[in-house]
């Protein structure tokens, strides 16, 4: 496959028509931290780069937001002339954290959280406005970091050993678009259970159903055409159907025209599940497409020493998902990040399956030091009471309920990716509660995926995986009375700091890690005792799936597979693409046995 060309941000509602907003922009950080107070000053303003986080370099500004500020952006919106008469749709796919978008001093969209798209619909009198003299946008953003019990993952206001500088303001791509009277709002495209159709589910902001057209674009080219109603679901069967997995991933190109509206999307036919728990069956597998699968999956934190949380452009993410490829996994860990819809759809593309963590807020209950102590001795408690609550932060009923919601629009917002086959909501017990409740409302959300219920320890006996994190300490099978398929959700972390390539220039003294080597070939070595000596061995005994951490370092953190400024490859993709075949082997010699 060839390197992407920039597309439309969103692949999954394309419309042909659109225009980028990101470049320069202007900003303005203000007193207070009251969206609705905030009258906007004449002076004062400079220049911010979009959609750069204000802490990045790449953003011009290289400034933390405090908790008690408003950061400000303002830009002249030119609308095209031929877009008169229709409404125009505005769209920020990250703003971190609290948000107020107004057009022409006119508040037209709120948002809470940090990860999920902000957007806003304008009247077709607005946009002739904009056609006439142009509209003023302005983004107001507040955001108070760690200190308050919000979805931050690993922002910090103080960063420190596995904690990271912050993000704030918007970080994730801007754009506007016109669209018509009767707007398609969402297009649902799943796979039927026998693999041999799509149901579908076209939805407008139109009070009423109306008529739409779905093509349906096949990977080997056949198109063919279906009429139905919007707001219902529909049966698309496949004649030949083509499966989408990590060693073919077929995709299915869909159209959809609803009136004057038309969008394209994308879709693949798979199936996640496990195989069946009968008697005599030491342990389930994960099965995808009936088949079963070894989910090989590194921790992707998604951070770059120059732009933070945004990738510096889409090669960078193909550049990471390219090697994790060269190397021999198959999949990778999101890890407590929402990424962007050019990322999955490239994990679509290449053939990447996704486990995608819910972004953690409330506090993690251990530090460092303990969190150890746990790893040796898989304790547990019930996550269920309010002491547990307290000691994660989520002693109050509006960030429970703030989390849940997220938690919702996350779930909604990926599931059409068919590269997603596992959802964690939570993670080493950041901000955990009633994760068995959590459980279940995205398996009512989501029915055709797995659940990482509790990723790391205090597991609840619930959940699709017995899910375990091991660092340090020798890695060990999981016991032979919980049947639930072993995933070795965290391990590894081999450290080597490349003098030259470490973030900011920190010493090696200033690194955190798990255990360090002095050069290349020392990790190598370290690496191949690890697999050959550790990892390999617990195939035979119902390892369904691993994440090694991790993908690149990340500012103090230089336990990469890349270096921060993915410069260097530490470790050579035909040795871990050697180490991950031994893997996969032994993996497929313990399902005959």
């Amino acid at each position: 496959m060839d390197a992407l060309d920039v597309q439309h941000p969103d692949p999954m509602l394309e419309r042909a028509a659109f225009v980028p907003l990101d470049g320069w922009w202007e900003h303005v950080v203000l007193p207070g931290a009251d969206l609705d107070r905030q009258d906007l000053p004449e002076q004062g303003w400079a220049p911010v780069r979009v959609p750069f986080a204000v802490e990045t370099r790449d953003s011009g500004v290289e400034r933390a937001l405090q908790p008690d500020k408003t950061l400000v952006y303002r830009r002249r919106l030119e609308v095209p002339a031929t877009w008169a008469g229709r409404r125009l749709r505005i769209v920020l796919s990250a703003v971190d954290h609290s948000c107020q978008v107004r057009v022409g001093g006119r508040v037209v969209a709120e948002h809470v959280g940090g990860y999920l798209p902000v957007e806003a619909v304008l009247r077709p009198d607005v946009v002739a406005a904009g056609v006439a003299g142009g509209l003023e946008l302005t983004v107001l953003v507040t955001d108070p970091t760690d200190t308050a019990s919000i979805q931050r993952g690993k922002q910090v206001l103080n960063p420190r050993t596995i904690w990271y500088t912050a993000t704030s303001g918007i970080w994730g791509t801007t754009w506007m678009e016109p669209v018509p009277e009767v707007a398609v709002t969402g297009l649902r495209v799943e796979p039927l259970p026998g693999l041999d159709g799509f149901r579908v589910r076209v939805d407008t902001d139109a009070a009423r159903p109306a008529d739409c057209e779905l093509s349906l674009v096949a990977p080997d080219g056949e198109r063919t055409v279906t009429r139905a109603r919007t707001g219902t679901w529909f049966l698309r069967p496949v004649d030949r159907p083509q499966l989408w997995s990590p060693r073919s991933p077929a995709l299915y190109r869909v159209r959809v025209r609803v009136g004057e509206d038309e969008v394209s999307s994308w879709a693949g036919l798979r199936t996640v599940g496990l195989t069946p728990g009968r008697a005599g069956v030491r342990r389930r597998r994960i099965v995808l497409n009936g088949r079963p699968v070894l989910v090989n999956a590194p921790l992707s934190q998604g951070y770059w020493p120059s732009s933070g949380m945004t990738p510096p452009d889409e090669q960078a993410i193909e550049h990471d998902l390219r090697t994790l490829k060269d190397m021999g996994f198959n999949a990778v860990r999101v890890h407590v990040k929402v990424e962007s819809r050019r990322f999955y759809h490239l994990c679509d593309r290449l053939g990447l399956m996704v486990v995608q963590d819910m972004v953690s807020g409330g506090r993690p209950p251990l530090g460092i030091q303990a969190s150890g102590v746990m790893q040796a001795l898989g304790y547990t408690v019930p996550d269920r009471s309010r002491l547990f609550r307290q000691w994660t932060g989520r002693g109050k009923a509006a960030d429970r309920a703030q989390f849940a919601r997220e938690l919702t629009a996350m779930v909604r917002h990926l599931r059409g990716h068919p590269s997603i086959i596992m959802w964690v909501p939570f993670n080493e017990g950041w901000g955990q509660f009633d994760s068995r409740r959590a459980e279940a409302a995205v398996r009512r959300l989501d029915p055709t995926r797995l659940v990482d219920a509790v990723s790391g320890w205090f597991d609840q006996g619930r959940g699709d995986l017995r899910s375990r994190h091991r660092y340090v300490l020798r890695l060990r099978r999981a016991p032979r009375y919980d049947r639930r398929p072993f995933y070795l959700s965290e391990f590894g972390g081999l450290n080597l700091a490349v003098h030259g390539h470490v973030w900011d220039g920190e010493g090696l003294d200033a690194q955190f890690g798990y255990g360090f080597s002095a050069d290349a070939k020392e990790l190598a070595r370290a690496m191949t005792r690890l697999y050959r000596e550790q990892l390999v061995p617990l195939a035979a005994h119902g390892l369904a799936a691993c994440t090694y951490t991790q993908v690149s370092d990340v500012e103090r953190e230089t336990n990469g597979l890349m270096t921060y400024d993915r410069e260097v490859v530490k470790v050579e993709p035909a040795l871990m693409a050697r180490l991950n075949a031994e893997l996969e082997e032994a993996f497929r010699g313990a399902l005959v046995r």
